[in-house]
């Protein structure tokens, strides 16, 4: 990834983070054992980002997102055939 890449990687995910942010203050309420990074994921997954796309923001592999997604699902208790959008939204 070249610099010039990097930097619109950067403002994207700064932007991402502070239009989410009621949103995150409203999981970290209901989820209070929720680690800052089980938070960007919940952001990244009700922004609908794919896979691949959460994988790039992370620079991670794509397997371990879905490795995270997986854990994550488990924590809050979210059956594997729940959409992620519609769970954020419906959440106590």
């Amino acid at each position: 990834m070249t610099v010039v890449e990097r930097n619109i990687m950067d403002h994207l995910l700064l932007e991402l983070e502070q239009t989410n942010r009621l949103f995150q203050i409203r999981m970290k309420t209901r989820c209070p054992h929720l680690t800052s990074y089980e938070l960007r994921l919940c952001t990244y997954l009700k922004s609908n980002l794919s896979t691949k796309e959460i994988a790039t923001l992370l620079n991670i592999t794509p397997d371990s997102v879905k490795k995270a997604k997986h854990r994550l699902r488990k924590k809050l208790k979210i059956s594997p055939d729940e959409v992620w959008t519609t769970v954020f939204d419906q959440r106590p």
